[in-house]
């Protein structure tokens, strides 16, 4: 039903990235052995060992390299874990080197930059830490101790490694996801089908919503039209398809979830420390102005005991001005969502309200033209065919009336009813064919056109024009 990336785009852009990284892995290693030929004292031990060591590392990029210019897909294990053997070639060389001085140290940088700007934060801060312990305890376990020993230069370098990780880590995982966020505002457009009805483009919006958050349900609640009550859908990762029904609710459970402020946008997750209940565990924003607030706090552990979930984020459904309901993310797991995702899933809701309002238009044009159609199909059948019967009806009514009178000469009025039924049969016939032949009409058409230009201009609030071959119409 929803998929995150579709295969073209996936495609177009691994090739991208497998043909920059492999560059620029090829371009670090033919650098690394630049320097070597220049400054010929690096590595100053096991020196025939360590230069075959980086020769092979080189003949291993020159590979990749070229296998990316000729298109070949890497194997899905290796696109996981390549960062990994890059990882094990630099602990290799620095092992051979000189430990401390070695300057096979920032070749670390490279697979932490991979692993972050290709698979997100946790996977670049795994690897900047494992790093950052191998060199330690290569360097440890490679350079002799003694009074002479460095240890401010042994301990220093792999804490830069690791702070400038992280760094990297943050950065390449907030590209990610702002990469994700944008593939999913993309694609609301295409999920916006009119086509498709209301109910299943909102159904598709909510279960892409609970994917990308990797959530495990997405609930909606709004006011059910044409009455006092609320409806509720739900996506939930054992059933994508069942946010296309909307399921009617009791009051109490409605007044429950909206018992936040219509303003009030939330993200909490339970909290097991101390710690934790003061750093993350709850974050208001007042969206009217556009500002963190402290309140709600209460509510808020309410709500998770309501909907049985470790964290939760909620904002409000706005058309308008006006709050039309609530949306809320649930997940077992604690800190599966960040404040930066109310900002995200409040553009979200302005992209699709337009596009669902626009669809409910749509729809109600259709069933007016459709009820205006029967409505004039009805009045036609009633003129032409009805009529005539009518008319047959009478004329039998008046020779009943002439046989039980006495009369005997009927002969020339049960000729001419029998004319006027197969005149009947004639237009009736004609009619059919013609229903068969076209199905619109010009009034009906114009009929529509001008309530929907009616409706548009109600609803939008723009000023529609409706030009006819015969004259102006202004709605």
């Amino acid at each position: 039903m929803y998929r995150p990336y579709t295969l073209a785009n996936r495609s177009t852009t691994e090739s991208v990235d497998n043909r920059m990284i492999a560059s620029m892995r090829l371009i670090l290693a033919l650098s690394l052995l630049l320097i070597i030929y220049i400054d010929p004292t690096q590595p100053d031990r096991y020196v025939p060992v360590t230069d075959a060591t980086l020769f092979l590392y080189v003949a291993y990029s020159v590979i990749l390299y070229t296998l990316t210019l000729r298109r070949k897909q890497f194997p899905r294990l290796f696109r996981a874990w390549g960062h990994w053997v890059d990882v094990g070639w630099y602990t290799l060389l620095i092992a051979l080197s000189l430990g401390t001085d070695s300057i096979y140290l920032f070749g670390f940088f490279f697979p932490i930059l991979m692993a972050s700007f290709r698979w997100g934060f946790m996977s670049g801060l795994r690897v900047a830490v494992v790093s950052a312990a191998i060199f330690s305890i290569d360097v440890l376990a490679t350079t002799p101790t003694g009074p002479n020993f460095e240890w401010e230069r042994s301990l220093l370098r792999p804490v830069y490694l690791l702070l400038l990780g992280y760094m990297i880590a943050y950065l390449g995982g907030f590209e990610v996801k702002l990469r994700q966020r944008l593939t999913l505002l993309k694609e609301i457009p295409s999920l916006s089908n009119p086509r498709f009805g209301i109910d299943r483009t909102i159904g598709a919006l909510m279960e892409g919503l609970r994917n990308f958050h990797d959530a495990d349900a997405c609930l909606l609640i709004m006011a059910a039209q044409g009455t006092s009550g609320y409806s509720l859908r739900r996506a939930i990762r054992r059933d994508p398809e069942a946010a296309t029904t909307a399921e009617p609710i009791a009051m109490e459970l409605a007044q429950m979830l909206l018992r936040l402020p219509p303003d009030y946008a939330v993200v909490y997750s339970s909290a097991l420390h101390w710690w934790e209940r003061l750093s993350r565990a709850y974050y208001g924003f007042d969206v009217a102005r556009r500002k963190r607030t402290p309140e709600a706090q209460e509510t808020s552990e309410a709500l998770a005991v309501t909907l049985d979930t470790n964290s939760f984020i909620t904002v409000p459904v706005r058309f308008g001005s006006q709050s039309v309901g609530r949306l809320y993310l649930t997940a077992q797991r604690r800190h599966a969502f960040h404040d930066s995702d109310i900002d995200f899933l409040l553009q979200v809701i302005e992209h699709v309200i337009p596009a669902i309002d626009n669809i409910r238009l749509v729809d109600q044009l259709a069933s007016t033209a459709a009820e205006e159609e029967r409505q004039r199909i009805a009045r036609d059948i009633h003129d032409s065919v009805i009529q005539p019967y009518i008319g047959l009806q009478i004329g039998l009514a008046a020779l009943r009336w002439k046989f039980t009178s006495g009369a005997t000469e009927m002969t020339r009025d049960v000729e001419r009813l029998i004319e006027m039924t197969s005149l009947g049969i004639d237009d009736l016939r004609r009619y059919v064919s013609k229903l068969k032949e076209t199905g619109e009409h010009e009034g009906s058409l114009l009929s529509a056109i001008r309530r929907f230009a009616r409706k548009f201009t109600e609803w939008i609030t723009i000023v529609s024009l409706l030009k006819t071959s015969r004259a102006w119409l202004r709605d």
